[in-house]
């Protein structure tokens, strides 16, 4: 299957900004005032989870009645931080919301704009890569900030999973050990793993605050990333984000035999022509595994069902009342969208299925998958969601339009004992 076109396409906001200048919302240079676009809903949060966004956000300026997501993308723990203590955590003000070119496509290409948030704008809505628990803030500085405050919820979204990757011209191996990836990400080119001699070249994330680095090391088996010095390549750098760890960093290296980092399922997805994946043996594992089923499948078969270890639920974080309802009316939408919540207000229906816009950007709803995690250490336990739709997402993700076991349905009398009817398929 050709994957969809997800690449964003830079610099159409000026277009934008010359076309309405003459309004009030613009502010000087033509960038215009987030509050006074449509709806406005502030997020911020992890770099991994762009692709998702973007795309939500573009189809948001479709709905009955349109909504503007805007999105700072930060590190997932830090967002967090500046949701629930702003005082303590200053949010920059310029944030990003997104337009389609194509309207009538499920997941087009994306103009990206910006726009200024008021002074020290606080987030509706945070996502991170792990609980708050796992941020480094949190397991560092118990007393002040070990557990979220009283009145914040975090709430499930969709599971991504995290990729090492090297340059797709990279020739000598497939696959790799979880042990081996730490030997890399604890002694750097002191570990003589396979062809990566070169510590400059094993590229890593910010240390204070990636829930993306966080996850890594829980993955590898590690209570933490405290055992990653932050002297490897270019570890504890904010800059690099998952996007730029693909285009800045692996893909472009003059360097391929030595270089190797690791990204977001969503950002692998969106450019394997310019990466690959290696397979990772997990702790305990007697095989090394992709999060498909191949290099040229997009199905995360083996991140549904357990077999690919690096991996964990987003997490939406809210401020919520006494009953666990999200007081902000903006992130209640949001977690509605993403969690495939019902929506009675027509106006608010997404003019696409979430789980469409998860299948083609590198993520897994709740409903496709088979395990679970309490935490984000290590070990899954069986899960089956009370509307399973493994078929209908793997034939998104996949572009098939049969898969062996899927049988069509439109109730549930027509399923098997034991099965239901659920988007349009008997699970």
């Amino acid at each position: 299957m050709k994957r969809a076109g997800i690449h964003a396409i830079a610099g159409l906001s000026v277009i934008g900004a010359i076309a309405v200048s003459g309004n009030d919302a613009f502010a000087q240079g033509g960038v215009p005032q987030c509050a006074d676009l449509p709806n406005p809903i502030f997020m911020e949060g992890t770099t991994a989870v762009v692709p998702v966004i973007r795309h939500l956000g573009a189809k948001l300026k479709k709905l009955g009645t349109p909504h503007t997501l805007l999105y700072y993308a930060n590190e997932g723990c830090t967002g967090v931080g500046q949701l629930v203590r702003p005082a303590q955590n200053k949010v920059r003000t310029v944030f990003e919301y997104y337009d389609e070119v194509d309207p009538t496509s499920v997941n087009g290409k994306i103009i990206i704009s910006t726009c200024n948030g008021g002074i020290d704008q606080v987030p509706d809505i945070a996502i991170n890569d792990i609980y708050w628990a796992s941020c480094p803030a949190a397991y560092n500085q118990t007393a002040l900030y070990g557990t979220l405050p009283s009145g914040y919820q975090e709430f499930l979204g969709p599971v991504q999973g995290l990729v090492p990757i090297v340059a797709s011209s990279y020739l000598y191996y497939n696959d790799i050990m979880s042990e081996e990836l730490l030997d890399l990400y604890m002694c750097g080119s002191n570990g003589s793993i396979m062809t990566f001699t070169n510590s400059s070249t094993i590229y890593d994330y910010n240390c204070q605050g990636s829930g993306m680095r966080e996850l890594f090391a829980r993955g590898l088996g590690l209570a933490n990333a405290t055992a990653f010095p932050g002297l490897v390549g270019l570890g504890c750098n904010s800059t690099i984000t998952a996007e730029s760890m693909v285009t800045n960093y692996v893909a472009p290296t003059t360097s391929p035999d030595t270089t190797i980092g690791y990204t977001s399922t969503e950002f692998y997805d969106a450019y394997r022509d310019l990466v690959r994946a290696m397979k990772v043996r997990g702790v305990g594992q007697q095989r090394a595994y992709l999060p498909d089923s191949s290099l040229t499948s997009a199905d995360k078969i083996n991140l549904r069902e357990g077999r690919y270890t690096l991996q964990g639920a987003l997490k939406l974080t809210a401020q919520v009342d006494a009953s666990g309802t999200p007081v902000n009316a903006g992130a209640k939408k949001v977690i509605d969208w993403m969690q495939d919540n019902p929506i009675t207000d027509s106006g608010l229906k997404l003019p696409v299925p979430i789980n469409a816009i998860y299948a083609l950007n590198g993520v897994v709803p709740q409903c496709a998958m088979r395990v679970t995690k309490d935490s984000d250490q290590l070990g899954f336990k069986r899960y089956k969601h009370p509307m399973p739709c493994h078929c209908s997402f793997e034939m998104l993700a996949t572009g098939k339009t049969s898969i062996p076991g899927c049988v069509a349905c439109t109730d549930s009398s027509t399923c098997g004992t034991g099965q239901v009817c659920s988007q349009g398929y008997c699970e």
